[in-house]
């Protein structure tokens, strides 16, 4: 009995996982100095089996104004996507997995210009799609991973293009 020790829980007996995105989207204008873009995103699962998770994703994208505007055009946007999610993984006992990702989600652009206190507003709504392969990477006891990933989709991201390097942490309980 003494040189037994508690054994960490196996994953799969971790039916649930919160995870949370929050980062500045960094490119070619991270040293702009005067907007910073910004990604959050938020999200639940819930292991079906131990090599099938399935939730809900909320993910949004702003900007923070931080240089003071004095006859200076920018402008202010908000974007939000809702979606379903569901992930195969594979190795699915180990502390590194490989997984395939796909969601449909709803997604929402509102977007101003401001100039001499003139708004002029766009909107847009549009249903999505997006597939992503990707690894997990689980601590010791499990209850913590980081999810790097790289995610297709039939719409744009905030870097303007149909692709882009996204990563998630989640606690998993």
């Amino acid at each position: 009995f003494p040189q037994e020790q508690p054994r960490s829980p196996e994953i799969s007996s971790l039916k649930n996982q919160i995870g949370i995105q929050l980062n500045p989207y960094i490119n070619e204008q991270f040293f702009d100095f005067q907007i910073m873009n910004t990604v959050s995103a938020l999200r639940y699962g819930y292991r079906i089996t131990k090599n099938f998770t399935t939730g809900l994703e909320f993910s949004c994208s702003y900007p923070i104004n931080i240089a003071s505007v004095q006859n200076f055009q920018y402008f202010n946007y908000f974007s939000y996507k809702i979606g379903l999610f569901t992930r195969y993984s594979i190795l699915s006992e180990r502390r590194f997995q490989i997984f395939a990702e796909a969601s449909p989600y709803f997604s929402h652009y509102y977007r101003e210009w401001t100039s001499s206190s003139v708004l002029t507003p766009f909107r847009i709504s549009k249903f999505g799609y997006y597939a992503a392969p990707g690894i997990s990477l689980y601590s010791r006891n499990k209850k913590f991973s980081l999810d790097l990933y790289y995610k297709f989709s039939n719409l744009t991201f905030i870097n303007g293009k149909k692709s882009v390097f996204s990563y998630k942490i989640n606690f998993n309980f």
